[in-house]
């Protein structure tokens, strides 16, 4: 099977092309939003506000409930006897944890934990308690900051089912770090520790991105990121305002479902005028950014699509092997989706080489740096998974007809050549592994990396 030449390059207009790709799951089944909004309180005064607040006391939240709410109804936890008295929470947490304020330093954070309204009611009614989904999110939330702020920072979480919106936990974070031996309140520690995690620009796109993997991972796999936006408009909330920053975190939510439904109403409008090329194209970018979507949110574990064998699971192409087996069947049944990725990906000029090209190939129809590499580290991975089974199903065949151990295949000489350093390379440039000396190979006996390798093979042939 020879993966050049290409069909003809998609000839629908590129710009239509980013709607098409960051909003195909409205097509392909209904997804979720997560969000978060973050406010930093840096007096005892706020403190006492916020618990005001979550009391019902001021006349902010008393103009807030819903029509027939019982003032106060909800999910809620502290430190404290009272379970909204986060003053009190405050000062039991500091005992609790042997913690010291820093001067001039924040006391606390505030994180506002959204995800869509339409998630909970899928299980029954946004305001009742008893809904797990309400349950699920409040217990999830409070093990998402601690996650990263530490065993015990939060000192009291809220869901209001009072108000006529839902499904967002109020936290109130302190997360505790060493400084000089002894034990202080540092959330700015902590939020440049989770920047890091992450690999974010900054801080506040480092917890949507946090939030957005832990909704997906302990709540529902349809679960995905906000759009990317300011976290919040002002450093420092009052009780006054604290309502209104509530709801624009709501709609915020909702206007990323709204927005989605109409970008993929338009796009699938403009279908009626493509040819069946041009829609097997788009079903190419799909399949491309279906795989860049899923190195994203967990890099480090991204495995390339498998077909009919695998060479760990429980469909082990070692277990069809014998010294009669046929090795090329094997390879591709075994390669064909993964190999499928690289052969679409250089349908648009890109390949497991563009970081050393600046990461330009592939602009038009991957406008976001991001995504490009991604795929770029998603391609290096896909080759070294197709030179991999290439070289296992040879070497095992090769090793049952008791051939020498010298004349094992190398993977780096299987097509695509090298990927196994292409791998190393987009990993380092995603902060996924530290920088090491690498020493180049000999690359004088190369050929062709878009071509299969096929003089080597011990004899095995078709």
């Amino acid at each position: 099977m020879t993966i050049l030449p290409f069909p003809p390059i998609l000839t629908l207009p590129a710009s239509l092309l980013p709607g098409i790709l960051c909003h195909k799951s409205e097509v392909l089944s209904p997804m979720f939003k997560a969000a978060i909004r973050v406010n930093k309180f840096t007096s005892i005064a706020q403190l006492r506000g916020a618990t005001l607040h979550a009391e019902r006391a001021d006349e902010t939240s008393q103009a807030r409930l819903r029509e027939g709410a019982e003032p106060g109804a909800g999910l809620a936890w502290s430190k404290a006897e009272k379970d909204r008295d986060y003053l009190a929470a405050f000062k039991a947490h500091k005992a609790e944890l042997g913690a010291k304020e820093r001067k001039g330093a924040p006391l606390a954070m505030q994180a506002l934990c959204v995800v869509s309204p339409e998630w909970v009611k899928d299980a029954g009614d946004l305001h009742d308690p008893e809904n797990p989904r309400n349950r699920a999110l409040f217990d999830q939330a409070k093990a998402w900051a601690e996650s990263w702020a530490g065993k015990g920072a939060v000192f009291g979480a809220r869901l209001d089912l009072d108000e006529a919106g839902g499904a967002v936990v109020d936290l109130m974070i302190a997360p505790v770090r060493d400084s000089r031996g002894k034990p202080v309140i540092s959330t700015q520690k902590a939020l440049v520790e989770l920047k890091a995690a992450t690999g974010e620009r900054n801080e506040y796109s480092a917890l949507q991105t946090s939030w957005a993997d832990w909704s997906r991972q302990h709540l529902d796999a349809q679960i995905e990121r906000g759009t990317r936006r300011s976290i919040t408009d002002r450093q420092h909330l009052s009780p006054e305002t604290y309502g209104l920053v509530k709801d624009k975190a709501r709609a915020e939510v909702l206007q990323d479902r709204d927005r989605n439904a109409e970008l993929v109403r338009a796009a699938l409008d403009s279908t009626s005028a493509m040819t069946p090329d041009d829609i097997e194209d788009i079903r190419g970018l799909l399949l491309l950014q279906r795989e860049i979507q899923t190195h994203k949110r967990n890099p480090a574990s991204y495995a390339p699509p498998t077909a009919e064998h695998d060479m760990e699971g429980p469909n082990n192409v070692a277990l069809a092997l014998s010294k009669d087996s046929a090795p090329w069947p094997l390879i591709e049944g075994t390669r064909r989706e993964a190999a499928r990725v690289i052969a679409v990906a250089h349908r648009f000029g890109m390949g497991q080489d563009d970081d050393r090209r600046g990461y330009e190939a592939g602009r038009d129809f991957f406008p976001a740096l991001a995504d490009r590499m991604h795929l770029t580290a998603v391609l290096a991975k896909c080759g070294e998974f197709c030179a991999r089974a290439e070289a296992f199903v040879k070497n095992t065949i090769a090793r049952i007809r008791g051939l020498d151990h010298t004349a094992m295949l190398d993977q780096d000489r299987l097509w695509p050549m090298h990927a196994r350093n292409a791998v190393a390379r987009n990993e380092i440039n995603l902060g996924l592994r530290a920088p090491s000396v690498q020493v180049e190979p000999d690359r004088t006996a190369e050929r062709d990396s878009r071509t299969r390798d096929r003089d080597d093979d011990h004899g095995l042939s078709h």
